[in-house]
């Protein structure tokens, strides 16, 4: 009977272990992440998405007529990144469930947080440095959150590290070279030079 008894208590306590820890981790990720600035996205516009559109047309126009060695730039506002994104969140054409998206570019900083579908709804929220080496863009993870469980950095590395290596051979493709990345206050502008003419291509 003891032993019964023992079994019981022994397996009581385990599942109330167990409801401890799935209820830390529940609360972990399920909380909001602890970061400086809103994650409240304002609404939206169609409009600041297709001022986005209309420069990233103008700016493969510009490489396409363009000869090799020239220099080209990209700049891009914060609404628009935010309202292009959200878009596309809202027509699922995004490689996760995602809503809520927020960018904020702050000097030398991107900011961005997001509310993912993972089973369950994890808020993520990061901070990054983006600058270019040897024509590829560098990522620097300087916070990575998912609800208010911090990521070691160590993990942030190897996860980017993996993401450009598979991106490699799409950059090499591009017909230009990044030669320059500038993040400011609500902007970003992007420099390269074009490796080819359009009638050399």
């Amino acid at each position: 009977m003891n032993i019964v008894r023992n079994a019981f208590l022994a397996l009581g306590s385990m599942l109330s272990l167990l409801l401890i820890v799935v209820g830390v981790v529940g609360y972990l990720l399920t909380g909001p992440a602890p970061v400086s600035w809103s994650t409240t996205p304002e609404v939206w516009s169609w409009y600041e998405a297709r001022a986005l559109d209309d420069k990233v047309e103008g700016f493969e126009q510009e490489i396409a007529e363009g000869s090799a060695g020239d220099c080209v730039t990209l700049t891009l506002l914060e609404d628009e990144v935010n309202s292009k994104l959200n878009e596309l969140a809202s027509n699922e054409r995004l490689p996760l469930e995602m809503k809520d998206i927020c960018i904020y570019f702050d000097d030398g900083l991107v900011k961005g947080s997001a509310t993912v579908k993972l089973l369950i709804d994890v808020q993520v929220a990061t901070e990054a440095r983006i600058a270019i080496r040897d024509g590829r863009p560098v990522i620097s993870i300087e916070s990575l959150h998912l609800g208010r469980l911090p990521i070691p950095k160590t993990l942030t590395d190897n996860v980017i590290a993996a993401l450009m290596g598979q991106a490699g051979t799409r950059l090499e493709s591009l017909p230009i070279e990044l030669t320059k990345i500038v993040v400011g206050e609500a902007w970003i502008i992007i420099s390269g030079e074009v490796k080819e003419s359009s009638s050399e291509a």
